[in-house]
């Protein structure tokens, strides 16, 4: 829960600044190559969360990060903010925040979509546009294989969950006979 709060807090900052320099998806971007750099170098992160370490010391860590990536220096500031407040650790949970709050702005969804097999090019284009259709929204998809599901697939697109796997199909099966549907 507090992730949450301070993830949704600090996003909602780089984003308003962000809006209004222009700069939403670029700030983004800027964010998730940060993240990603930290993400791949947890000796690093850990570093900067540590309270071991002076606050002086973190500071250049973050100063040599900035410079390694060429980060944009409304991007720099927010993450000297985040050094400094000891806010560091948020950082993925910012940039996933961010990007819904990019996402919102920009009329975009994301589908997360199961399939037992893998899905071609022209079946994905057609499922995004037919589930744009559906809620109004331009899709992107992102397509995971779950052998668990049997066949068919599963689309979860926010709170919105369409089921026509063979998993599911059996199971409304199951229940029938136990309750004595079946003639």
């Amino acid at each position: 829960m507090l992730r949450t709060i301070v993830a949704l807090k600090y996003a909602r900052g780089l984003f308003a600044a962000a809006k209004d320099l222009g700069k939403v998806k670029e700030y983004g971007e800027e964010l998730k190559k940060v993240a990603d750099f930290l993400a791949s170098q947890p000796d690093i992160l850990e570093a900067l969360e540590s309270p071991i370490y002076p606050p002086d010391l973190k500071m250049e860590v973050i100063e040599e990060i900035i410079k390694g990536l060429a980060v944009d220096e409304g991007v720099a500031k927010f993450l000297r903010l985040l050094v400094e407040k000891r806010r560091i650790h948020f950082i993925q949970d910012i940039v996933k925040t961010y990007q819904q709050l990019l996402d919102e702005e920009m009329g975009i969804a994301r589908a997360e979509v199961r399939v037992a097999t893998e899905l071609d090019e022209e079946m994905q284009k057609a499922l995004a546009e037919a589930l744009s259709k559906k809620i109004g929204r331009q899709v992107i998809l992102n397509v995971v294989q779950d052998p668990e599901i049997l066949g068919g697939v599963r689309v979860r697109v926010g709170d919105l969950v369409l089921d026509g796997t063979v998993r599911a199909q059996l199971e409304k099966f199951k229940e029938s006979i136990i309750r004595g549907e079946v003639s």
